[in-house]
């Protein structure tokens, strides 16, 4: 997405959610602007997404820059590092939702109060380039759900898929179950304030597809491709021995996505993978020469390993999509297909840098 100048908006503090909805200790979801300034570029959209996701039951929190706008994202990263702790402090917020996903969410990660963070053990929810966010929490043991976002997935002109609100409410309240894929899907994703008063192009969902088969099971760990990898080499880089890795992409053709996964090859982690599962593509490219095999790139590069291996699932930048609560234990069998996501893992709680 491209961002345009536009004016800012208050967001409210919402009414009572409905009843039954489970978020742990708290009652509303924070709002939360750490990397693109949506709120302030798509006031309509922002608007919109605010009052779906009180009709969805919640009632609603902001931080005090969600939609302010400095440099190229809606405040000082340390602003909005003293902003995610006054929701996670406040006692009637039981999850922080990110308002968008962008390309400086990393710049928040120096001023992080993890001892905090652990210590309320408040959800932060999102995807994209906050998945590296995602991980900072997960390495240090505070929770986190890959998850949908604000005003990507409720601010839609119809509102929010029903798939992705039921997610959600899974996750957040710690239900397992099995993981089942949703009828349609779509990668439609008009120029918000502009394009975006429509209902959205939408396909008959193909099913979710065995790579290679095998079985696995440990920790849950999801993320969003290209940003996650940036973490090597940081003190934000949670074990990923063992793990269940859920990785998504959007845009990319086969040769950048072979890049990255050569990086996970290389630093000896792909290998000591318990099971891979892939996002469905979402306006995938070709390589120069026309090459498009995004099955060929991964098992190419997977040669030697003995991982299971799942593609073409819906956690990323595609709609649907579900919520996967990080830390979780996951398993995944391929003969008859399975994805399971039960509750949190003893053996990842506490502090599990990996670098």
């Amino acid at each position: 997405m491209s961002p345009r100048t536009g004016a800012g908006m208050a967001l409210g503090a919402g009414t009572a959610p409905e009843a039954g909805t489970a978020l742990g200790a708290g009652t509303a979801l924070g709002v939360w602007t750490p990397s693109s300034p949506a709120p302030a570029l798509f006031p309509r959209r922002t608007a919109r997404a605010v009052e779906a996701l009180r009709r969805s039951g919640w009632a609603v929190r902001t931080a005090p820059s969600a939609a302010g706008l400095h440099r190229a994202g809606a405040a000082d990263p340390r602003e909005l590092a003293a902003d995610l702790h006054r929701l996670v402090a406040d006692p009637a917020v039981g999850g922080v939702i990110a308002a968008a996903g962008g390309w400086t969410a990393a710049l928040v990660l120096p001023y992080l109060d993890f001892d905090l963070l652990r210590a309320a053990q408040v959800p932060l929810i999102g995807y994209s380039d906050v998945s590296v966010l995602l991980w900072a929490l997960a390495a240090h043991g505070a929770p986190a759900i890959h998850g949908p976002m604000l005003v990507s997935e409720f601010g839609h002109f119809t509102g929010p898929f029903a798939y992705s609100v039921a997610g959600l409410r899974k996750a957040l309240s710690g239900t397992g179950g099995d993981l089942r894929p949703p009828g349609r899907w779509t990668e439609d994703n008009p120029w918000w304030d502009r394009d975006d008063e429509r209902p959205l192009a939408m396909h008959r969902a193909t099913p979710w597809r065995v790579l290679r088969h095998g079985s696995g099971r440990g920790p849950l760990l999801a993320g969003c491709l290209p940003a996650v990898t940036g973490l090597f080499g940081t003190p934000y880089m949670p074990e990923t021995d063992g793990r269940i890795l859920f990785l998504e992409d959007f845009g990319m053709g086969p040769d950048q996505f072979l890049s990255l996964l050569a990086q996970w090859r290389n630093s000896g982690r792909l290998e000591r993978l318990a099971g891979l599962v892939l996002g469905r593509r979402s306006r995938a490219g070709t390589a120069p020469g026309g090459y498009a095999d995004f099955d060929d790139a991964v098992l190419h590069v997977l040669a030697g390993t003995g991982m299971p291996v799942v593609a073409d699932v819906d956690f990323g930048h595609t709609e649907p999509r579900l919520s996967l609560p990080l830390g979780a234990t996951a398993e995944i069998r391929t003969d008859p297909l399975l994805l399971r996501v039960a509750g949190p893992d003893p053996s990842a709680d506490g502090e599990q840098t990996s670098t």
